[in-house]
């Protein structure tokens, strides 16, 4: 049985959608209330509405109660998708500052310009923590277009990232420096995280 609530929901959107007065709503919720009818049959039985009157109005308000969902669905996936790409912006951010110091104190062994190739796989490095930035703007877009569908994407991918990520950084706290080619290869693993979050946006 519908509940007080959804009896009034039912009776407003067939008011708002010009099929009943507001007396007539008044009236009817008068003699649901003395009689424990349900409010769709009474407005029937008192010739106020037809049955596909009724149908239209049950027909929006089962809509409405569908977006509602999907809204509240999409707000509760908004803070937990929010968090942890802050989360993973501000982990990538003091990683990148923490290797931006220590590349000056490293030694050039391969007969120079190891130290521009670290700088420059640093700045593209740059690219994940960017991405994680303009992730913040397709989150606020679908949880105010209650789009949980694309929320649960980049919430999935984030978690994966973030396992991923936690992964890099112990592979870049071990490893050697040399040979450079090498060291700067690794370092395009979070050009591609950043991909990957740019692709799950969309």
């Amino acid at each position: 049985m519908a509940t007080e609530q959804e009896k009034i929901r039912i009776g407003q959107l067939l008011l708002q959608s010009g099929f009943i007065s507001p007396e007539q709503l008044e009236r009817a919720l008068s003699h649901q209330h003395a009689g424990g009818e349900r409010l769709g049959k009474l407005l029937i039985a008192e010739g106020l509405v037809s049955e596909q009157d009724l149908a239209l109005g049950l027909t929006r308000q089962a809509r409405l109660r569908h977006d509602d969902r999907k809204l509240k669905s999409a707000r509760l996936l908004a803070g937990s998708t929010e968090k942890l790409r802050m989360d993973l912006e501000k982990q990538s951010l003091d990683m990148l500052k923490e290797w931006q110091q220590r590349v000056p104190r490293m030694p050039d062994r391969e007969g120079g310009g190891e130290r521009k190739k670290r700088d420059a796989a640093l700045r593209q490095a740059m690219d994940f923590p960017r991405s994680l930035i303009i992730a913040s703007e397709a989150v606020e877009k679908a949880k105010r277009k209650g789009d949980p569908g694309r929320l649960r994407r980049l919430l999935s991918v984030l978690k994966q990232i973030e396992k991923d990520f936690d992964a890099f950084r112990q592979v870049m706290a071990g490893a050697s420096p040399h040979p450079v080619h090498e060291w700067v290869a690794r370092w395009q693993f979070l050009q591609e995280c950043g991909k990957d979050i740019q692709r799950a946006c969309v």
